[in-house]
């Protein structure tokens, strides 16, 4: 295995050699330092404190706790700094002009105290001081850098994955739905039914409708009601009188935003499932509400309603897989049996998606 060459300007110009952009710290380094982390500078900071005015002279001590105390003030100003910098060119600034005030600082000391131990006393503690002080902002450039870097790539993992859902749902629009509907106008258009028309038209309007739709990770409500409404028209052509549906969703939620399919696969399978194989057809009705910061999404069907055995499928899967990748634990998909009879798919989800 080969060695590593060591980085000699690593020892000069030491910290993390890339600097994040502005994008890169807007998605992942907004966030201020923790509760718990200033407590804790706070706490080892004050243990180096003790220690340092124990090896001063008991003379000086009044000076050098004025000295600790500006060192506070200096290094916590450099450690916010660095915060919002976290690389190489930002840390070797914040250690340079930290060491040089600390030069100053002891060499004005130094000049207002006549004996020599206690110069060199003093020096030496702030020498101690300084250092510990250097180390601490390298390693908290090292920290906040990878905590960044690992945040970076939890999201490129999360996109990745939701790309990943989104081709699958994509690559999911029901074949027999696209095949039935296509054998139905080839047989319409053969026997010169006047149905084939209106049913190629709502299938063409489905089409435009649906395929941009899955070249986006997230959509508004408004797009995938519109091609709920054109794979419904598709429906109604081929079942006629058989299918009754509406959709009655409020006006808050035409701009939310969700997975694209996901609604559109709820009402498929209602039609297909609870309302296609029943002879004299059915009602199906999406209801959409907001309740305080969450949208209530109701799709409601009046077939036989939920068998006990039955297992979920590859669309309702991928449903909640979409949905835990795209806002967590704040989505949710309830299935089972409708009030009246029949089946309920209802859908919880955040009005405002969050996906930090």
């Amino acid at each position: 295995m080969p060695h590593k060459p060591i980085e000699w300007c690593q020892l000069l110009h030491p910290g993390p050699k890339r600097a994040f952009t502005t994008d890169e710290m807007a998605r992942a380094g907004s966030d201020s330092p923790s509760p718990t982390l200033l407590a804790s500078a706070a706490i080892n900071f004050a243990a180096i404190a003790f220690v340092v005015l124990q090896l001063a002279p008991a003379s000086q001590t009044a000076r050098l706790s004025a000295a600790l105390v500006a060192l506070a003030v200096l290094g916590s100003a450099a450690a916010r700094w660095l915060w919002w910098r976290p690389w190489a060119r930002p840390l070797l600034q914040a250690q340079l002009g930290v060491t040089a005030t600390v030069v100053l600082m002891v060499l004005g000391i130094s000049w207002r105290v006549p004996d020599r131990a206690d110069r060199e006393a003093i020096a030496l503690a702030l020498i101690l001081g300084v250092s510990l002080l250097v180390t601490a902002l390298w390693f908290l450039v090292v920290w906040r850098a990878n905590q960044i870097e690992a945040r970076l790539r939890e999201q490129a993992e999360r996109e990745k994955a939701i790309e990943m859902a989104r081709r699958l749902a994509a690559a999911q629009m029901e074949p027999h739905f696209l095949f039935n509907t296509l054998a139905s106008v080839q047989h319409w258009v053969q026997t010169k039914d006047d149905r084939a028309a209106a049913l190629l038209a709502a299938l063409t309007g489905y089409l435009r409708a649906t395929l941009p739709m899955f070249n986006r990770p997230m959509v508004a409500a408004k797009e995938e009601l519109a091609a709920v409404e054109r794979y419904l028209q598709v429906m109604q052509a081929r079942m006629g009188t058989r299918l009754v549906w509406r959709c009655d969703v409020d006006e808050a939620l035409q701009g939310l935003q969700l997975p694209p399919g996901v609604l559109l696969t709820l009402v498929e399978n209602a039609v297909v499932h609870g309302l296609e194989p029943q002879l004299g057809g059915g009602e199906l009705v999406l209801r959409g509400r907001a309740q305080g910061a969450i949208a209530h999404i109701e799709v409601i069907d009046n077939g036989p309603g939920p068998h006990p055995a039955i297992q979920e499928g590859v669309g309702l899967t991928n449903i909640r897989a979409r949905l835990a990748l795209a806002c967590g634990t704040k989505a949710s998909l309830t299935l089972g049996p409708a009030p009246d009879g029949g089946f309920r798919a209802e859908l919880q989800l955040p009005l405002k998606m969050d996906k930090s």
